[in-house]
């Protein structure tokens, strides 16, 4: 077993045929020989009754189970401790904690405030402290930490593990980033002793051939079904503990039926709306022909009186004027003559419609620009069309529509951009590196040319404006900013 770190070490497969034989050999051998033979082989001394089993093979059967080698295994119970405990014991963890606590929110992204004290949970918020890990450590951690190349191979691998769609392009990526994450392990064993000499290490090793006979990850996931065991303890506790079979079947069948109705109710709700929307965004304005739509606005406002209101925002000098240079600029049949009011309707959010990366389908972000939401302001950025940038990024300071003169109307949005910066943190990692530009620089773009939503989280405790693309937000964003695409 000193050899399951060894990612890329080729050993001979066991299969129900040759696991016989070895059984077979070792009845002929006397006892000491005989449990020596079978312990070197992980075997007992008795057929297993599968191996003749007609159409069964439980070599073949075994695949690779992301939820327990990977996030509660390699990540939850192993890399995750090392570092906590590396964190606590270096007095770090409670700045930590602050960071991650900051870490800007996104939709779908668990916010999770102190994650050191967390010592059991499931694992998908295992997934989500890895998701938002890197920003918050690397400042914390000493130059070229071998911890921090760690958080990001695994980042990186995790992302590719979990597609739902593969192909030979993605496979051989994912073989590559296996060889970097078993260089990053080897690093945290020579610098902090940490055994990688366990089973579920070794299974990394088997993900790609398990992905090629019998699909992506998802066929064999095991989240489904996983808090079935709390059910039924739950359910035979409201019984008297006589003939409970019976009785848990009886309150089964009443909470199945409860579901399915439940069920009808929330999907239809679903497909009227989203449940982490404010009341006021369940409005939108109609007139957008493209793939977005704009929600929760606010009454008409000329430009004039809003550039007055907002004169201590430096986006807003010179509001009403930018504004007619872009739009007689980009918009030449639309302008505007001086002595012409232009009534602008202010939005809080965004909904725009995208191709994914990952199979190709429709999928949606929504964004906000919204100073007050949840008590808290909310300002997301984009990767919009830019000539000069494949992937210009920049943060939402205002949404808006034009009300024209002549009933014409234009959507756009004033972002704040993000350029390209050579400074690196403590450790350099192949993690994009945004800086924030000064509000000064906030320019109009069109939301036809707004290709998705994209996070983007600061570099705690490193230079000021400075900021991690947080591509492993999802599949389809790490697929985009690495043009894995094929």
């Amino acid at each position: 077993h000193g050899d399951l770190h060894k990612l890329f070490k080729h050993s001979e497969r066991r299969t129900s045929e040759s696991m016989c034989r070895i059984v077979t050999r070792a009845a002929k051998l006397n006892v000491t020989d005989r449990e020596e033979l079978l312990e070197s082989y992980g075997l007992h001394n008795f057929e297993h009754f599968l191996w003749t089993f007609r159409h069964s093979d439980p070599y073949a059967a075994a695949c690779y189970n992301l939820l327990h080698y990977f996030d509660g295994g390699k990540w939850g119970r192993h890399a995750w401790v090392l570092i906590k405990e590396y964190l606590q014991s270096g007095g770090l963890a409670s700045k930590f904690n602050d960071y991650m606590n900051q870490f800007p929110r996104w939709r779908g992204l668990k916010h999770i405030s102190s994650p050191t004290t967390i010592d059991y949970s499931e694992g998908q918020t295992f997934v989500d402290i890895l998701k938002c890990a890197l920003p918050c450590l690397v400042q914390l951690l000493p130059c070229n930490s071998c911890l921090v190349r760690l958080v990001r191979a695994m980042q990186k691998t995790r992302i590719m593990l979990g597609l739902s769609v593969t192909t030979r392009t993605r496979l051989d990526h994912l073989n590559d980033l296996e060889r970097e994450y078993e260089g990053a392990c080897n690093e945290v064993h020579d610098a902090l002793g940490k055994d990688f000499n366990f089973l579920k290490q070794h299974s990394l090793s088997h993900a790609i051939e398990d992905f090629m006979s019998k699909g992506t990850s998802r066929n064999m996931n095991t989240r489904v079904g996983e808090g079935f065991q709390q059910e039924v303890e739950k359910m035979y506790q409201k019984t008297n503990g006589k003939n409970a079979e019976h009785q848990i079947s009886v309150q089964d069948e009443r909470e199945e039926a409860m579901a399915r109705v439940k069920m009808a109710i929330d999907e239809w709700r679903k497909s009227q709306t989203d449940a982490d929307l404010e009341a006021s965004e369940l409005a939108t304005i109609p007139g957008a022909s493209g793939h977005w739509k704009l929600g929760s606005p606010v009454p008409l406002v000329s430009t004039h009186p809003l550039e007055a209101e907002r004169k201590t925002d430096p986006a807003f000098r010179e509001f009403n004027m930018r504004l007619r240079e872009y739009i007689a600029q980009y918009h030449p049949t639309s302008q505007v003559r001086l002595e012409q009011q232009i009534q602008v309707q202010q939005c809080k959010v965004i909904y725009v419609e995208y191709q994914s990366h990952v199979d190709w389908r429709s999928a949606r972000d929504i964004l906000r620009c919204n100073p007050q939401f949840h008590d808290a302001p909310r300002f997301d950025s984009v990767i919009y069309e830019d000539g000069n940038d494949s992937v210009a990024m920049g943060q939402f300071h205002f949404l808006l529509r034009c009300h024209l003169p002549g009933g014409a109307t234009l959507d756009l949005a004033m972002v704040q951009p993000y350029g390209r910066s050579l400074w690196q943190p403590n450790t350099r990692t192949d993690r994009p590196i945004r800086s924030k530009l000064p509000l000064k620089s906030c320019h109009f773009i069109s939301l036809e040319h707004i290709v998705r939503g994209v996070l983007l989280a600061p570099i705690f405790g490193g230079k000021d404006g400075m900021y991690y693309v947080v591509d492993c937000v999802d599949e389809g964003m790490y697929l985009r900013i690495i043009a894995v695409c094929i």
